[in-house]
């Protein structure tokens, strides 16, 4: 199964000015793995890296224009053995003035790599910015294309159209224009997207069919959204190209997967992977029509007669709610209708479990009153923390590390996940300015979807070396005083 791993930051360097050398470079970095097949499989990695041009520092060339340049260095490495680099200068559109400068513009590259795990770096210079040093990001890559069937990244496409010539965003006989970032505005009503099919002719057998499901599921919950799947049927191939779109006019702001899912003749799933996006869609009005239908003295729900009780049950399902639902709630428990609050939780509830949804939320409240016995702070309920609210939305971590004495270092907690749906290895930082409040706000995550600071370790270290400590290329804090461990703990968990 390949994925797109989104390392899904903005990239934020020095502090903002008005003057052009005391701009802030913004850029967004993403990758995707791809495969040539034949009598050997020769996998690859693209690269895309955004540059948001109002954020560089320009200079006038030798035509009178202006441009920007970065230095870039890209490496894989397995331990500390480089596999494949790339290193160069880039050299922004040229414009005419500096006055007004907008948009973006992207840089994408191609490099081969046999299917292992990798380090990814990323090194960025603005080479017209004297006020800023260079800045690493880091990421871990794994590239496993078997000898069976599976799919590329998916990505999406901000356009595309039959390649009249090779250039640098032809695959596959088409030009490729990938989105900036996966994040769809109002007035973007289509999903556009692209992946590769390998091997489906080799596991399944020539001139064979299978099924290829291609829907949109909630992140927080992973439930599938009416009116937003298709199915078609395929022919086995050695490598297939899709390239699809699908209307999200009506798709509620929010964040989503776009799933594209495999089963051969026996209903059997043989192939999947999926596309995190995020969506806005402020004029969206929720349909209450199959709400109303339901009797709450019927249900489950309608034994909840008290207003307080159910407008309390009703504000813990927010970790696991879609933001459509967490708006939604947010309004319904200021409101004095109970009626509609027993309507809306069973609802919510056979939305996840339509066999059993009573079970399944006493299974989580369950968990509710685990997180509230445990990490409840002065101003909030444990529901309501920010690791109330991970603990409730992915389960229990496999470990965790608590740094409460550190030398320098404020109380901090990470927590590893060892699978995190078809995620692995993530990890969570939580810290605390004050022990006694047992406040610990989320300030780091390499899961897709979470916040995302490279800069994480200036937050637990500023106790000590404040704001002004010299972090260096990779923008890590690493003192060297007695007892500094937090980021061995976070790359190498106990």
């Amino acid at each position: 199964m390949k994925k797109l791993l989104l390392i899904g930051l903005m990239v934020m360097l020095g502090a903002t000015a008005s003057a052009q050398q005391k701009k802030t470079l913004n850029s967004y970095i993403s990758y995707a793995t791809f495969n040539v097949t034949g009598n050997e499989s020769t996998p690859y990695v693209e690269t895309y890296i955004t540059f948001d041009k109002s954020s560089l520092v320009y200079v006038k060339n030798a035509d009178g224009q202006y441009n920007a340049t970065i230095n870039v260095t890209i490496m894989f490495k397995q331990g500390e053995s480089v596999k494949n680099f790339g290193k160069y200068s880039l050299s922004s559109p040229s414009v005419a003035d500096t006055a007004n400068i907008n948009g973006f513009f992207m840089d994408m590259q191609r490099y081969s790599l046999p299917n292992g795990n990798y380090s990814f770096e990323v090194v960025l210079e603005d080479v017209n910015n004297t006020k800023d040093k260079p800045f690493k990001v880091e990421d871990q890559l794994v590239i496993d294309f078997p000898d069976k069937f599976c799919f590329s990244s998916i990505i999406g496409l901000e356009s595309y159209s039959k390649a009249a010539k090779e250039t640098s965003t032809t695959k596959n006989g088409y030009n490729l224009i990938p989105m900036i970032m996966p994040f769809y505005p109002e007035n973007v009503n289509k999903l556009t997207f692209y992946v590769e099919i390998y091997n489906s002719s080799k596991q399944l057998g020539a001139d064979e069919k299978y099924l290829l499901n291609t829907y949109i599921s909630a992140f927080e919950n992973g439930t599938k959204l009416n009116n937003f799947f298709f199915t078609k049927r395929m022919n086995t191939k050695d490598t297939d190209v899709i390239i699809n779109s699908m209307d999200i006019s009506n798709l509620p702001s929010g964040n989503y997967f776009l799933v594209l899912e495999a089963r051969d003749r026996n209903n059997e799933i043989i192939g999947y992977n999926r596309y995190f996006f995020q969506r806005s869609n402020p004029y969206y009005q929720v349909d209450n029509t199959m709400m109303a239908t339901i009797k709450p003295e019927d249900v489950f729900s309608g034994k909840i007669n008290n207003l307080d009780t159910i407008r309390e049950y009703i504000k813990t399902l927010a970790p696991i709610s879609t933001l459509v639902e967490k708006d939604y709630a947010s309004e319904l428990v200021k409101t004095d209708d109970i009626t509609t609050m027993q309507q809306y939780f069973y609802t919510f509830w056979a939305s996840r479990n339509r066999i059993d949804p009573a079970q399944a939320w006493l299974d989580y409240y369950a968990q509710v009153k685990r997180v509230n016995a445990s990490f409840k702070t002065v101003n909030s309920k444990g529901y309501d923390s920010d690791r109330g609210i991970v603990f409730l939305k992915y389960g229990a971590p496999d470990r965790i590390v608590q740094s409460y004495n550190e030398p320098g270092a404020f109380p901090y907690e990470i927590w590893h996940y060892y699978t995190l749906g078809n995620q692995r290895n993530k990890k969570f930082v939580f810290m605390t300015r004050d022990l006694a409040t047992n406040d610990f706000q989320l300030i780091h995550s390499d899961a897709v979807g979470e916040i995302n600071n490279f800069r994480w370790t200036t937050e637990i270290y500023q106790r000590t070396y404040g704001t002004y400590y010299d972090y260096g290329v990779d923008d890590y804090a690493k003192p060297d005083s007695y007892g500094d461990k937090a980021k061995d703990y976070y790359d190498n968990p106990r």
